[in-house]
């Protein structure tokens, strides 16, 4: 009971390991303190310990002295004293000290002065600060300053800091609070380094009127330009790290992988490009994570302040002492378009090249264009429904039991309904149902109904209506869409029109280990649910088809989609719009043929065909229509290329 009171006292987590952490700081802050009656004035701007009396202090500090971790120890072990929830809340995954060592390293490569203004708008432990006094030497350091939310973590940070500045207190500041309300309240001093690991939570997750001012905050301090859509905490994270950063200074920051690959990210690549020197991004392709615990895919970035351009370094850690594997430097200014899509794809040399080299060849000669330009933005996302169960027929309640040419019968434990076929749109359902043929028949349809008064409909759909009420099956429409739900899928059908020969599924496990198509097509102009993405251009749906299910596509897959997990990549509806594909104008009957072949075919999983007539028939196809001079043996090296780079990122 003493220790929860003590901890709750002074607004903490009461947990005896958050006791000891306290104490061990406690006691290293007092070493340079010299006695207890200083001790609130050293501590008193990160912790209100004049809250304690003098017992409950001797008591932390004879814990202290039985304890024999270090305040550095606390460091690493702290986070995992934040309760879950919080940690959730607040992205709590600390830099592992490895990363932070070789984020010094880095930076001192870079940045060799005297008189340094260090800092970490978003400290948490102070580890990346600590880690760069330890490196660069106190001697050199003029001011140290971090700002952190957890009270904990920031008392930890301060006894660090002052340990590793030999107690020069005077130099270090370490304020308790939200980075985003701190940072534009006062006047803090110009950083010639950051080193930091922002918070990445995710943004629904933060509260409507926190996110309202954040992006309020960033219109103010003149980043609303770089903001695209929905936006990143991180990416707010580094405009507020730049805002703090002198001109010349260094920013060296962890950043999840998807900050250079989704919607959100291009605001802050186009930023970076126009007020950043990039020297280097770097990356661990065995250790997804470079924060502890955080299991998201993560690269460091390492960048100067101002206009000066120049290569951008691509380092490629081993995981094992994160020394370099792979090391090539680029200039992102001359990219090709396509590149664009997703900077991590730049680490993968080999696929990279062989994709810009066919690429490149196929836009001069014209037998490839991009997207838009040649199918114009002829695709579009399926349907979105809510109560699937109740809007698809047959579902997990209702089968058919026959089909006329203007009616289907549906049956559900003895009871049949007839639903008229003008109520009724054929329909794909998911991606999982077409794994292993090309072409499909639909054989689900998606209930269609007019905003109608439910009297005026007939009986046996009234009563259909009726059984998705009581059941529940139909309850997420009726929340989402009241007195008309029943009317949802119809009014999107109307303004969509989401017919086409051509589905694309939303999202793809890149190791195929079931699936042996990509895209699905069908001689019927059928419509899709949002699982798919649909072409409309029904002239062009075969040859579409070979490419989008040839291998180049699925290297292109491989390559620039945008990783969800660590095996699953997607592209987004604009995101096609930006690739090239194949300009049918040209002629290509030929890969119309060879997709033609293999419509029927039930096929095995993707890389088990990679030695089949089949498959190899419809890359040639495609390789000659390009225009490829040896297509067989660019064939062979991508097939190789391909394997290489799947099993290297799955290892």
């Amino acid at each position: 009971m003493r220790i929860k009171g003590i901890m709750e006292k002074l607004g903490m987590y009461s947990n005896f390991e958050g006791f000891q952490a306290l104490a061990v700081s406690l006691k290293t802050i007092l070493e340079y303190a010299g006695d207890i009656d200083t001790l609130s004035d050293w501590v008193s701007s990160i912790l209100p310990v004049d809250k304690l009396d003098l017992n409950e202090i001797k008591l932390l500090l004879s814990e202290a002295e039985r304890i024999k971790l270090s305040v550095k120890d606390f460091q690493e072990k702290v986070q995992r004293m934040i309760p879950r929830e919080r940690r959730k809340r607040f992205a709590a995954y600390y830099t592992i000290r490895q990363v932070a060592e070789l984020m010094v390293k880095l930076a001192r490569d870079l940045h060799d002065s005297e008189s340094l203004v260090i800092a970490d708008p978003f400290l948490g432990s102070g580890i990346t600060l600590t880690a760069a006094i330890d490196k660069i030497g106190p001697e050199r350091i003029l001011k140290v300053w971090g700002i952190e939310l957890l009270p904990l973590p920031a008392l930890i940070a301060y006894a660090s800091l002052l340990q590793s500045m030999k107690g020069r207190r005077e130099a270090i500041d370490v304020i308790v609070g939200d980075s985003f309300r701190e940072v534009p309240s006062r006047d803090l001093p110009k950083a010639d380094i950051i080193l930091t690991n922002p918070p990445f939570t995710r943004w629904k997750y933060l509260e409507r009127d926190y996110r309202e001012s954040l992006i309020s905050l960033m219109r103010e301090l003149s980043y609303g330009k770089y903001m695209r859509g929905e936006s990143s905490l991180q990416v707010l994270s580094m405009f507020l790290c730049d805002r703090v950063l002198r001109r010349g200074g260094l920013l060296v920051s962890v950043l999840p992988a998807s900050t250079f690959y989704t919607i959100y990210g291009r605001g802050y690549k186009s930023f970076l490009r126009e007020e950043y020197c990039l020297h280097a991004i770097v990356e661990s392709r065995d250790r997804a994570s470079l924060s502890e615990g955080s299991g998201f895919k993560e690269v460091i970035i390492i960048a100067s302040k101002g206009s000066g351009k120049g290569l951008t370094a691509l380092i490629r850690l081993n995981a094992r002492d994160f020394d370099i594997e792979d090391y090539q430097r680029l200039d992102l200014d001359s990219l090709p378009k396509f590149l664009e899509l997703n900077w991590l794809a730049l680490f993968e040399r080999e696929l990279r090249d062989i994709l810009v080299r066919i690429f490149e060849l196929g836009l001069r000669k014209g037998t490839l264009g991009y997207w838009e330009e040649i199918l114009g933005k002829n695709i579009i996302r399926g349907i979105e429904m809510y109560g699937p169960d109740f809007f698809f027929i047959p579902n997990k309640f209702w089968k058919i039991t026959s089909e006329r040419e203007d009616r289907i019968v549906i049956e559900n434990g003895g009871m049949e309904l007839v639903i008229g076929r003008e109520f009724l749109v054929k329909t794909l359902r998911r991606p999982g149902l077409y794994f292993d043929r090309i072409e499909v028949d639909a054989d689900s349809f998606m209930l269609s109904v007019p905003p109608k008064d439910i009297s005026e409909l007939p009986e046996d759909l009234r009563i259909y209506i009726e059984w998705g009420i009581e059941s529940g099956a139909a309850k997420p429409a009726i929340k989402a869409y009241g007195s008309k739900w029943y009317s949802h899928v119809y009014g999107q059908i109307r303004a969509k029109e989401p017919f086409g020969h051509v589905f694309i599924p939303d999202k793809v496990d890149l190791l195929f280990r079931r699936r042996g198509v990509f895209a699905n097509y069908s001689e019927e102009e059928v419509a899709a649910s949002k699982n798919f993405y649909i072409v409309r251009d029904e002239s062009l749906a075969k040859p579409l088809a070979g490419w989008l299910n040839s291998t180049f596509f699925i290297s292109t897959l491989a390559l620039l989609g945008r990783r969800i997990s660590d095996t699953w990549t997607r592209f987004l509806e604009n995101d096609y719009l930006e690739l090239p594909v194949i300009n049918p104008s040209e002629g290509a009957e030929e890969i119309a043929e060879s997709i033609s072949r293999m419509m029927d075919m039930r096929l095995p999983p993707l890389y088990d065909q990679l030695g089949e007539d089949y498959r190899y028939e419809l890359d040639l196809s495609v390789a000659k229509f390009i225009g490829i001079e040896d297509p067989e043996r660019e064939i062979e090296r991508m097939y190789s290329t391909l394997i290489d780079t799947i099993r290297g990122e799955n290892s």
